[in-house]
């Protein structure tokens, strides 16, 4: 059984009870079963549950969660920060929380991001017409322009040498089919906060820092997939 099988008990039109047959498995497990291994799974990986469950929309509580335990995660690895550590506390813990709250707004994008429009502050106009960027819907989708979120693209050199459609990952977003959070955003985010971090210390340490914390949300959520297994097995 792995994390996205759990998905469909969070949804009250989909629980039913008895057996459940999970797509991949020789066995089946009860409802019960389910939300007990989900149980064992938040005491075992408490952050990669809380970051996939806040993720997949599945609790706004898990989402809230996520962000206390990095933001505790984080907290203890500032320390090994020279820029983050002369911080007064109070400050730190500011600039820690919200980084720890961009960090898990990164973790969880995707193709299917939607974000306000930057070019017209999602009012749908720009200069008193249709704004071309969002196309008056006010939102736009992160979703790569070049690959359309597929996360690859024809390579055409290749395709025409061989004779058929050759695809490679996407250069554009490296294969992810979004493009990532811009660093300038989260930098001024954190300079709202504080002055103290000038833009050479966010590029020389506090930027990897954070890229870190994205890393360790990844990491968490690999574990607790792992650990799922086990306890389902």
């Amino acid at each position: 059984m792995n994390l996205e099988h759990l998905i469909k008990f969070h949804n009250s039109k989909s629980v039913t009870y008895g057996n459940v047959p999970l797509k991949g498995s020789c066995s089946s497990l009860t409802t019960s079963d389910v939300m007990a291994a989900a149980g064992m799974l938040q005491h075992r990986a408490a952050l990669g549950y809380a970051a996939f469950a806040g993720k997949m929309n599945l609790s706004k509580t898990e989402s809230q969660r996520a962000v206390s335990l990095l933001s505790i995660y984080a907290q203890e690895q500032a320390q090994h920060i020279p820029a983050l550590k002369k911080l007064m506390p109070a400050v730190r813990t500011s600039v820690i929380t919200h980084m720890s709250v961009c960090a898990f707004i990164e973790f969880a994008r995707s193709a299917a991001t939607e974000n306000q429009c930057p070019a017209c502050s999602g009012k749908g106009i720009l200069d008193n017409g249709l704004c071309p960027c969002c196309k008056g819907k006010r939102k736009v989708r992160a979703a790569c322009p070049s690959c359309k979120g597929r996360g690859e693209a024809v390579n055409r050199r290749e395709s025409k040498f061989r004779g058929v459609p050759v695809y490679q990952p996407c250069k554009r977003c490296s294969g992810r089919g979004f493009s990532r959070i811009p660093s300038t955003h989260i930098f001024g985010i954190i300079s709202r906060i504080t002055t103290e971090i000038s833009l050479d210390s966010w590029h020389k340490s506090v930027k990897s820092f954070y890229e870190s914390l994205v890393t360790k949300l990844l990491t968490e959520e690999s574990w607790a997939e792992k650990q799922l297994k086990q306890i389902t097995k």
